[in-house]
């Protein structure tokens, strides 16, 4: 019976119509293909949708549910939450979307040595093993911790159905060997062409594969999800990688000490010619090729909002001209309102986070709706949740946020950042961090925007760092340097869909459970003379305002009436808590026992009994 049901089960499997291209994944066969290197390519450009920034999310909303960002909905937490994550029966990340990918780029690597153009089509074999190491690690080496690793095309007899899981280093290192095969074959950035992964590509990824299980390994040492690989190797590959990123000479950092510089990263609907951009996703209205992802950050809170802790963990400028903490900073003015919270802090801050004057829509020269305050009194899906309103990415010109067609603003996918910031991460985690490293990564960084360089020797501890016992951190220690290059990667890299990824393979379980689920305070939101008197200087766009009087009218007051309890929660310290009334305590509950990994599908391990549960979910 048992062999019944997977014989069904893999019919299903060949036969799914989830592939972005039938052919050839099911169909095509050695007498239709001559895997000419045309073929080759067309083959491989179906796998180019699986980059993040799809048509149907908001990429700046990837972080929803780590300490960065807060989703409306407390179910957007499955895994944070006690009891709402359950085991599934089919689906959920292993399913036949997932291996059906998996299948699809063996079909080609099985097959293309038929080749008479072997040499030429190559480097999109190159492309494939690419692609069929990010499949294995997003899908389930992050995930799942372990899968069986198929190279060959399943059959309905293939022993390989009843494969076990390799263990997660076994698996890391085939993810890696594949990303060597494809940094051996994959043209140079200056070779490739435009839209493509380049070599460069392929080694920040290795470098990021690498640090994250190399850090994981360190981590979760002597834990239910330790591994069996060597945790300094993976570290040195991954410094080794990124080093050579770096030392391409293809690459700098874009809007070096231009105002607003960081902000206008994000909104730009090409980024051909830039410098810092090493692979990005291109849409066009007059291919149909549009997206969503601008339509509401653009205009309102778009059921996301900001946590106090990423906030708080902006560096200030202090009254001497150096960088500190918050809790050290004598030029800190506070959080009392949303003036306060930016004044001498990290210039990322206002540029990450909307503040009062802030351009929200310009429709051509002569009008501009400019940011007042949090839309925290819309509906659920255009609230703002915290009090803090997402600006990364909300490009305020009108046309991208067409209620029609939407945005073709362009999707980043890799950018050099990346690559500084994992060289100084490893080279910490080693234990060989130098000043001459910090000056060509992290201050490359700080200078963008005028930040203050970070010394080796720091210049402070701070008591309430994310890795200190005053955090509930009780983990491997963790040196003054490395929490403040953990920052700078925190900061950086807001709300890119990073800071879940960090937090797990940092085992930081810690910040989610110790930490208050908050937003900013409630108060400056009910009376608003701080913010009349800011405007009352403030040479605002007569176009939007109807005259002066009637602006002042709108600010002072929310339209259409806010309420407590009905659109916002305060908790008893007087911040924003989204969650007040299905987690009173305001904590979340992520279980470091079982978390980590998802559950493996019940179905799964009724038809190949040599797969084994996660640990917790047993």
């Amino acid at each position: 019976m048992k062999r019944l049901i997977l014989i069904i089960y893999i019919i299903g499997f060949l036969s799914c119509d989830n592939f972005l291209i039938k052919e050839p994944l099911d169909q095509i066969t050695n007498v239709t293909l001559t895997y000419t290197a045309e073929e080759c390519k067309l083959y491989v450009n179906q796998y180019y949708t699986s980059f993040w920034g799809s048509p149907n999310s908001y990429i700046y909303h990837i972080d929803r549910g780590s300490d960065n960002l807060l989703s409306y909905n407390y179910n957007d937490n499955p895994d944070l939450i006690k009891d709402l994550r359950v085991v599934p029966a089919t689906g959920e990340g292993w399913g036949t979307q997932e291996w059906g990918n998996i299948r699809s780029v063996n079909f080609l690597l099985n097959n293309y040595l038929k080749s008479q153009e072997l040499e030429e089509a190559e480097k999109y074999i190159g492309e494939a093993h690419f692609f069929r190491a990010m499949f294995y690690f997003e899908q389930f080496l992050k995930k799942f911790g372990g899968a069986p690793w198929i190279e060959t095309e399943l059959t309905l007899d293939s022993e390989e159905l009843y494969f076990p899981r390799l263990k997660r280093n076994e698996l890391a290192d085939k993810i890696l060997a594949d990303l060597d095969w494809a940094i051996e074959k994959i043209p140079s950035k200056n070779m490739q062409e435009t839209g493509r992964v380049s070599k460069e590509v392929a080694m920040l990824y290795k470098a990021r594969v690498a640090l994250f299980e190399g850090t994981w390994e360190k981590y979760h040492a002597r834990t239910a999800f330790a591994g069996e690989g060597n945790a300094r190797m993976y570290i040195e590959e991954a410094a080794k990688m990124s080093l050579a990123v770096m030392n391409s000479g293809l690459f700098e950092l874009d809007n070096v000490h231009q105002v607003d510089g960081y902000h206008a990263l994000f909104n730009r609907w090409d980024y051909s010619d830039s410098k810092e951009v090493m692979l990005w996703k291109k849409f066009d209205r007059s291919q149909g090729y549009w997206h969503d992802d601008n339509r509401n950050p653009g205009r309102n809170g778009a059921g996301v909002g900001l946590t106090r802790s990423l906030v708080e963990a902006y560096l200030c400028i202090d009254t001497d001209g150096k960088a500190r903490p918050i809790h050290l900073a004598s030029g800190y003015k506070g959080d009392d309102n949303l003036l306060d919270v930016v004044a001498n802090r990290d210039p990322r801050l206002s540029q990450t986070l909307f503040i009062p004057g802030r351009p929200r829509t310009i429709e051509g020269k002569d009008t501009t709706i400019i940011f007042t305050k949090p839309n925290i009194n819309y509906s659920d899906t255009e609230k703002c949740s915290t009090g803090y309103e997402l600006a990364k990415g909300a490009d305020p010109d009108a046309e991208e946020q067409v209620t029609v067609t939407g945005s073709i603003k362009g999707s980043i996918i890799f950018r050099y950042a990346e690559a500084l910031l994992i060289y100084a991460e490893a080279r910490a985690e080693l234990e060989q961090i130098t000043q001459s490293d910090l000056d060509k990564t992290i201050n490359k960084l700080r200078d963008r925007v005028n930040m203050p360089p970070l010394t080796i020797e720091v210049g402070y501890a701070d008591p309430y760092g994310e890795f200190t016992a005053a955090r509930g951190y009780e983990g491997i220690p963790v040196s003054n340097i490395l929490q403040e290059i953990r920052r700078e990667r925190r900061v950086e890299l807001a709300c890119e869909g990073y800071r879940h990824d960090d937090l797990k393979r940092w085992r930081a379980h810690h910040l989610w459970n110790y930490g208050k689920i908050q937003g900013a305070k409630t108060v400056q939101f009910k009376d608003l003379s701080w913010l009349v008197k800011y405007f009352d200087s403030y040479p605002i766009p007569l176009a939007i305002s109807g005259g002066r009087e009637k602006f002042f009218q709108n600010v002072a007051k929310w339209t259409p009436e806010c309420t407590e309890g009905n659109n916002y929660w305060t908790d008893e310290e007087g911040y924003f808590a989204p969650y007040q009334r299905y987690i009173p305590d305001g904590h979340f509950q992520f279980d470091p026992d079982k978390s980590y990994l998802l559950p493996v599908p019940t179905e799964q391990l009724v038809l190949n009994p040599n797969l084994k549960q996660n640990p917790g979910w047993e």
